[in-house]
C-alpha cells in the first residue's frame, strides 16, 4: 500500500504529480488488460489509434482529407507503433513536426473496458475530445474520419462508437441530441461520473478532476480556479469536464428513460445501472458518488485493481442498497446480471493462464453469495435454456425494468419540476419504451433480448378450440400434446387467429420450416398444406426478431406501416360452403367480391399483420364484409396517416384453402392497392373517395374527420344519389374496376379532372342518358326522351356557357372574371366495344347558330326557391309570369311551346338559362345545383307537355 496523498499542510507540485502519476498507472492496468482479451489484430486497433488522429496520412486507416483536424498534445509514437503502422502501409514515413496547435485534446475509452464485465464482444465507446473552436466543417471531418476508424475496427471484429466531444459545452450543459449510442441531455451528471470512474485516458490531456482532493469535491469549481489561479497545473496540460455538485433532481427521471431504452436490448447491462440510479436517487442531495470511492482510494495509495473495479464497485454498491431495502429477489437479479455480464462460467473448468483475475473474483464473489454448483450449472447453460424458462426471465426483467422506472419516475415528480429536461427526448423514450414493452392484443412481442442463443422447438402443437366465451381461438403447446393431455396443460400462448401464432413462433425463431406442427383436433379446418403455406409465406416475408434499433427520427412520428400481409379465409373453403348449400358455381360472374349467380363473396375471413415505423408486428382479425372494409380502413390509415416522406407499402394477400384461392387472393391483394394509390399522395389524395360493390352491395371509403371510414350504400340510384351531392373543393370518386361494370361510371370517373365541367351521353332504347360531372367532381345525372345529338350538344353548350357566364359574374371583385368563361365544357359520347365496357370519345359541338325557328326558353327569377321567389318563364318574346298564371304556369308555358313546334311534336323541353338576381348572395349557388334545379324545372314542365300531348 502507497503513501497517503494528504493536502494538509499545503498543495506540494510533488503531491499532484504523485496524484497524476497513480491515475495514470491504474489507467495503463486497465489498458493491459484490454489488450490482453484482444486478439492481436486488434491491439493493432488500440496501439495507432493516437497515432491516427494524430497524423493525416492516406495510406493509413481513417484518412478523411488533409485538411482533417489532428494533432493529440503530450503524444509521441513510440518505435513500435510506428513500425506497426508501417506493417500496415510499406509506404508509411512519419514525419516529426513541431505544431503550433493541437486540434484534437485527447482520447479516452470509458464503460466497461478494463472491467470485470468486459469482454471480447464488449464494444469500444471511445470520447474524441478536440478543440472547441473547431468549425462546423471541420467537425464534419473529423467525424467522417471518426466513422472510417469504426469501419475499420469493424473489420477486426470490434464494435467502436465515437463520440465528438467539446469539453466546454459538455461543461456548459450542451450535449448531442438522443441517438440510438448517446443519452442526449437526459444524464449528463450521471454520464460524467462514469466517464471518471472507468474513463481510461489513451492519448492527450488528463481530467482536471484528478487533482482536486476528495474533501474539496464540494468546492470543486473554485478549487480547479485556484490552481489554475496559482500555476500549480497548467491549463494545456489537463481537461476541465465539469463537477458533480449539484445534480438536478430531473436528470434521474432522464436516466430511468434511458437506461431502460438501452435495457430492451441489454437488460441484463442496463437493471444494474438503473440499481445503481435508484440508490444515487436514494442519497440525493448528498449522494456518495462511486468516482469518488476510487478517487478516494488513489488519494490513499489503496488502489488494488480489483477492488477499484467499476463494475465491482457498482455491484457493491447496489447490494447495500437492495439489502437495506430487503428487496432480496431484486439482489439475485443483480447478481445474475453482473455474473452473465462477465460471460464467465464458473461451473467448468478453462485451461487459462494463472492470471486469469476475473475468474477470480467473481468466485470470490459467488461464494460470498452461497451459490451452488447447481445454481452455476444452470447459469451458464443459459444459452441453451428453453422457452418457458426464457419467458419467466424476460417477464422478471420487463417487471424489474418497470418497476424500477416507476420509483425513479416517483422520485423526480416528488422533488423536481420537468422544465429543465428536453420533453422531447423524454417522449421518444416514452414511445420506445411502449412499443417494446407494452403487451397489446395481436402485437407479436419479443420474448428472447439476448437471454439464449435459440429457442429452437423441434415439435409443437397446435389446437384450435372453443374458449370460455365460447369464441374459437388457437393455443401452442410445446411437443406432441394431444387433445386429453391438452386438458391439464397449460398453454404456451393464445391467439385467435393461426397467423398470429405462427408469426410469433418465427419472429421469435421458435420453429422453422423443419419443425414438426400437429393439428387438433383430428377434423381440424386448417390441414398441413395450408399450414405449411402459411409457413412459407412468413419466412419469406419477415425476418426474425433482431436487436436491430429503430431510428429516433420515426419515432418522432406516429407510427406508419412498412409492411401489409393479409391471409384470407385460413381453415375455411367458400366454395365447398356454396357447393353445399346449392349455390351456382359455373359462372361468367368470377369477381371473387361478388361471384356467381348469387353474387357471394368469398371473402370469409382476413389476418391482417403489418410491421410498423416503430418496430411493431400488429396482428388483427376481421370477419366478413364488415371486417374485410374495417381491414381497410386500418391498412390506409396506418400507410398514409403520419407518412408523407415515404412510399407507402403496397399490401400483399395470400389464400391457400381454396380452388379459387388465388384469384382470391389476386382479387383482395388489388382492391387493397388501388384503394391505397387513390388516397396517396401519387393520385388524387386524402380528398378521394373510393366505391366498391361487394355482393350485391355498395359501400363508399373515404377520410373524413381525420380518419378512413366506409359506409353502405343500397343500390345504384343511392350511389347516383351521392354522387351528385354538392363538394365545396375538388373531391375526384374512384369507382373499383370490377364494380358497376355495366354502367359508364367508371368510364366517367376516370376522367374526371378538377376544374373542367365534362359531358357525357348515351343513347339506348329511346332513352338519353345525361351525365355531368362539375368542376368539384359532383355527377349530375338525368334520363330523358331520346334527343337529337346535335340538338342535345347545342342546348346543353348554350346552357352550360350562361351558366358560366352567370358564376363569373357573381365572382368576388378580386377574383378574374375570364376564369370560368375560357374553361369550355367537354363532351364526350359513350359508346360499348366489343367486351361491354364503356369508351368516352369526344365530341366537339356544332359551331353554327341554332335555326331562327329554335325557341330559347328562359327562367328569370330572384332565387332558386320557386314557391317563394317570384319568377318568369321567357319564350322567346313571351313572358310567362308565375303571379299571373300560378300552379298553371308550367301547362300555359308547355302549351305555348308546343303550338309554335312544326306538328306539334312534343319532344323535351330543355331550358336554355338561367337569369337569378340575387345569384351572388345564394350560399349554395353552385353548379351542381344550378344543374338540378334545371333537372327539377324541366321534369314539369316536361310533365305537363306529356299531360297536353295524349
Amino acid at each position: 500500500m502507497a503513501e497517503a496523498v494528504s493536502y494538509e499542510d499545503g498543495i506540494g507540485r510533488q503531491q499532484l504529480l504523485t496524484v497524476r502519476r497513480r491515475f495514470l498507472g491504474l489507467h495503463r492496468e486497465r489498458l493491459r488488460i484490454i489488450t490482453r482479451e484482444l486478439t492481436p489484430n486488434q491491439r493493432i486497433f488500440i496501439d495507432l489509434l493516437p497515432l491516427l488522429f494524430h497524423i493525416n496520412h492516406p495510406t493509413l486507416p481513417g484518412f478523411a482529407g488533409s485538411d482533417t483536424p489532428i494533432g493529440i498534445p503530450d503524444y509521441a509514437p513510440t518505435q513500435a507503433v510506428l513500425r506497426l503502422a508501417r506493417k500496415l502501409s510499406r509506404s508509411f514515413e512519419y514525419k516529426k513536426r513541431a505544431r503550433r496547435r493541437f486540434h484534437i485534446q485527447a482520447l479516452y475509452l470509458m464503460g466497461s473496458i478494463g472491467s470485470i464485465a468486459h469482454t471480447r464482444g464488449s464494444d469500444f465507446d471511445i470520447w474524441l475530445c478536440h478543440d472547441p473552436e473547431l468549425d462546423r466543417a471541420a467537425r464534419d471531418l473529423l467525424r467522417l474520419k471518426a466513422r472510417k476508424i469504426e469501419a475499420w475496427g469493424k473489420e477486426l471484429n470490434l464494435e467502436v462508437h465515437f463520440f465528438l466531444m467539446d469539453v466546454d459545452a459538455f461543461r456548459g450543459g450542451k450535449l448531442d441530441t438522443l441517438s440510438h449510442e448517446s443519452s442526449g441531455t437526459t444524464q449528463p451528471h450521471l454520464l460524467l461520473e462514469e466517464f471518471y470512474r472507468t474513463g481510461v485516458l489513451l492519448a492527450g490531456r488528463y481530467p482536471v478532476w484528478w487533482m482536486v482532493p476528495p474533501e474539496e469535491e464540494a468546492n470543486y469549481t473554485r478549487y480547479v480556479s485556484m490552481l489554475f489561479h496559482k500555476r500549480f497545473i497548467d491549463p494545456l496540460d489537463c481537461l476541465d469536464f465539469g463537477s458533480l455538485e449539484a445534480i438536478p433532481v430531473e436528470e434521474f427521471l432522464g436516466a430511468a428513460h434511458w437506461q431502460l431504452f438501452k435495457g430492451i436490448e441489454s437488460p441484463y447491462k442496463t437493471i444494474l445501472k438503473l440499481f445503481l440510479t435508484e440508490a444515487y436517487a436514494r442519497d440525493y442531495p448528498d449522494i456518495r458518488w462511486l468516482c469518488h470511492e476510487t478517487k478516494q482510494a488513489i488519494y490513499s495509495g489503496d488502489f488494488d485493481l480489483r477492488k477499484l473495479d467499476p463494475y465491482v464497485l457498482m455491484y457493491q454498491r447496489v447490494e447495500q442498497y437492495l439489502l437495506g431495502r430487503g428487496e432480496k429477489e431484486r439482489l439475485e437479479l443483480a447478481r445474475r446480471c453482473l455474473y452473465f455480464k462477465s460471460e464467465q462460467t464458473l461451473s467448468r473448468e478453462r485451461l487459462r493462464p494463472r492470471d486469469d483475475w476475473k475468474r477470480e473474483v467473481l468466485q470470490a464473489l459467488t461464494k460470498d453469495w452461497g451459490w451452488r454448483q447447481g445454481e452455476l450449472v444452470n447459469l451458464d447453460s443459459r444459452h441453451s435454456w428453453k422457452i418457458d424458462q426464457v419467458m419467466d426471465e424476460r417477464n422478471n426483467l420487463v417487471r424489474e425494468l418497470s418497476y424500477s422506472y416507476r420509483l425513479l419516475t416517483d422520485f423526480a415528480r416528488e422533488y423536481a419540476s420537468t422544465e429543465a429536461i428536453d420533453q422531447e427526448e423524454i417522449s421518444l423514450l416514452g414511445r420506445k419504451l411502449y412499443t417494446a414493452l407494452e403487451k397489446r392484443p395481436g402485437k407479436i412481442d419479443s420474448i428472447n433480448p439476448g437471454i439464449t442463443r435459440s429457442l429452437y422447438e423441434a415439435r409443437i402443437s397446435l389446437h384450435y378450440a372453443r374458449t370460455k366465451g365460447e369464441q374459437y381461438a388457437w393455443f401452442l403447446y410445446l411437443g406432441e400434446v394431444n387433445e386429453q393431455a391438452a386438458r391439464v396443460t397449460s398453454p404456451l400462448k393464445t391467439a385467435a387467429c393461426l397467423s398470429e401464432i405462427l408469426a410469433w413462433c418465427h419472429l421469435n425463431r421458435l420453429i422453422n420450416l423443419t419443425t414438426i406442427v400437429t393439428l387438433y383436433p383430428q377434423e381440424n379446418p386448417v390441414r398441413q398444406a395450408e399450414l405449411g403455406a402459411i409457413l412459407g409465406a412468413l419466412s419469406n416475408i419477415y425476418q426474425p426478431h433482431e436487436s436491430v434499433p429503430v431510428p429516433m427520427a420515426r419515432l418522432k412520428q406516429p407510427p406508419y406501416a412498412l409492411s401489409c400481409t393479409l391471409f384470407l379465409n385460413t381453415g375455411i373453403d367458400p366454395m365447398a360452403y356454396l357447393a353445399k348449400v346449392g349455390k351456382q358455381l359455373t359462372t361468367e360472374r368470377s369477381d371473387p367480391l361478388s361471384f356467381g349467380s348469387a353474387h357471394s363473396s368469398l371473402v370469409e375471413t382476413v389476418e391482417q399483420l403489418i410491421t410498423t415505423s416503430w418496430g411493431e408486428t400488429l396482428v388483427t382479425y376481421h370477419q366478413g364484409t364488415r371486417g374485410l372494409l374495417e381491414c381497410l380502413c386500418h391498412y390506409l390509415r396506418m400507410a398514409l396517416q403520419g407518412n408523407a416522406a415515404q412510399q407507402p407499402p403496397r399490401a400483399t394477400a395470400h389464400c391457400f384453402n381454396s380452388v379459387r384461392g388465388g384469384s382470391t387472393a389476386r382479387r383482395v391483394e388489388k382492391l387493397f392497392n388501388d384503394v391505397l394509390n387513390c388516397f396517396s399522395a401519387a393520385g388524387s389524395g386524402l380528398n378521394s373517395r373510393y366505391l366498391q360493390q361487394i355482393e350485391d352491395d355498395f359501400y363508399l371509403i373515404h377520410y373524413q374527420n381525420e380518419k378512413f371510414s366506409y359506409f353502405p350504400i343500397a343500390g345504384e340510384q343511392e350511389a347516383l344519389d351521392i354522387l351528385a351531392e354538392h363538394q365545396h373543393s375538388f373531391r375526384p370518386t374512384t369507382i373499383d374496376s370490377l364494380s358497376l361494370a355495366a354502367t359508364p361510371l367508371p368510364c366517367i370517373m376516370r376522367l374526371n379532372r378538377a376544374g373542367a365541367i365534362q359531358v357525357f351521353y348515351s343513347t339506348r332504347k329511346g332513352q338519353t342518358e345525361l351525365y355531368i360531372l362539375d368542376e368539384h367532381g359532383a355527377l349530375f345525372h338525368q334520363q330523358m326522351q331520346e334527343a337529337d345529338e346535335h340538338y342535345l350538344l347545342v342546348q346543353q353548350q348554350r346552357f352550360l356557357k350562361g351558366m358560366l357566364l352567370l358564376r363569373s359574374l357573381s365572382l368576388p371583385g378580386d377574383q378574374p372574371a375570364h376564369r370560368y368563361l375560357l374553361d369550355a365544357p367537354e363532351f364526350y359520347h359513350l359508346q360499348r366495344n366489343r367486351d361491354g365496357e364503356y369508351l368516352a370519345e369526344p365530341r366537339t359541338p356544332p359551331r353554327h347558330r341554332l335555326p331562327d325557328s329554335y325557341m330559347e326558353l328562359r327562367l328569370i327569377s330572384e332565387g332558386l326557391d320557386l314557391n317563394q321567389a317570384p319568377h318568369l318563364l321567357v319564350c322567346g318574346d313571351r313572358e310567362f309570369s308565375s303571379l299571373e298564371y300560378g300552379a298553371e304556369l308550367y301547362s300555359v308555358v308547355a302549351q305555348h311551346l308546343l303550338d309554335q313546334r312544326i306538328g306539334h311534336k312534343a319532344y323535351p323541353i330543355y331550358l336554355t338559362s338561367l337569369e337569378l338576381a340575387g345569384f351572388g348572395t345564394e350560399e349554395n349557388a353552385t353548379t351542381i345545383q344550378l344543374l338540378k334545379f334545371k333537372k327539377r324545372l324541366e321534369g314539369r314542365l316536361n310533365q305537363a307537355l306529356m299531360k297536353l300531348s295524349r
